[in-house]
């Protein structure tokens, strides 16, 4: 507050000078229309920035029937600045109880988009445990482009998967950074990315290590253990897990099963348990070339 009202003679200067017709885009330019922005808290700043994100915009905006985002289904976007222009001007314009307010909201909105746009990380670096800041910001690059794109993904597994995981890379291969990755609902999540989306990674949330079978029929992919070649599935070679009466692997007969298989003298614990190892699921997307004409 203290910073505020520090700054509060300026602003009544600027509204005073609106009321009177004397605030003119010529005479912002000459004071620099940038500065008088950066005039504003930073928690203005960062609303805007927000509102770039589509941060409280209802859901029937962005699809605005059901099937447009059915059950299962995944649906790219970009993020139209024309359009959250005018919904900034629009939240802007509330607190304008004057001609002179309005007139400073006119003539300062090409301003306040910048400040959005130089803001547009603010909002998910807010969000960031100080424990993992070191980590924010490795291999991101500045994008001038100002392209936003993102996805919005209606499923079952939003829910299930606490922590879903997403990577993107632009069309140079280069890692895209998130700007927005929430949770909607119980079963669908927004994700905004800083650069145009080639490729798509959606995955399980990497919390542990998991053994067993990736299907209900306790059927294991048989992997290779020669030097060289670990861990590669053997395409059609799979095992059952048996178990007993009361649920319990038998793991001495699945070792027995695997060192047949693989024809190998001896089966160790760490060869038994990378065989048993679920890795997390992962789907990708891959944007497709469109052909001229």
């Amino acid at each position: 507050m203290k910073r505020w009202k520090n700054k509060v003679p300026v602003v009544e200067a600027l509204l005073d000078a609106a009321e009177k017709g004397q605030l003119s885009e010529s005479r912002l330019k000459e004071n620099g229309s940038r500065e008088y922005a950066l005039l504003y808290p930073e928690e203005i700043a960062a609303w805007i920035a927000e509102l770039k994100l589509l941060k409280g915009v209802p859901l029937s905006y962005l699809a605005g029937d059901e099937m447009q985002l059915p059950p299962e289904s995944i649906r790219f976007f970009y993020v139209d600045e024309n359009w959250t222009a005018q919904m900034i001007n629009g939240a802007l314009s509330i607190g304008a109880h004057s001609a002179g307010a309005r007139e400073i909201n006119r003539l300062f909105s090409e301003p306040f988009q910048g400040l959005g746009k130089r803001n547009i990380r603010q909002p998910r670096k807010n969000c960031i445990h100080e424990n993992q800041m070191q980590f924010y910001g490795e291999g991101e690059k500045n994008r001038e482009s100002g392209v936003l794109t993102g996805f919005l993904l209606r499923s079952r597994l939003v829910g299930l998967w606490k922590g879903l995981e997403s990577s993107a890379v632009d069309r140079n291969g280069s890692e895209l950074a998130i700007l927005r990755m929430e949770q909607l609902s119980g079963e669908i999540m927004l994700c905004i990315y800083e650069g145009e989306v080639e490729k798509l990674r959606v995955k399980e949330p990497k919390e542990g290590l998991r053994f067993g079978s990736h299907e209900n029929d306790r059927k294991i992919r048989v992997r290779e253990v020669r030097a060289g070649c670990e861990g590669q599935v053997i395409p059609g070679k799979t095992l059952q897990i048996t178990a007993n009466d009361y649920g319990r692997a038998d793991i001495l007969s699945l070792a027995g099963k695997l060192k047949e298989t693989l024809q190998a003298e001896k089966m160790t614990s760490s060869e038994l348990a990378m065989e048993l190892m679920i890795a997390p699921g992962l789907a990708e997307f891959q944007r497709e070339e469109r052909k001229n004409g």
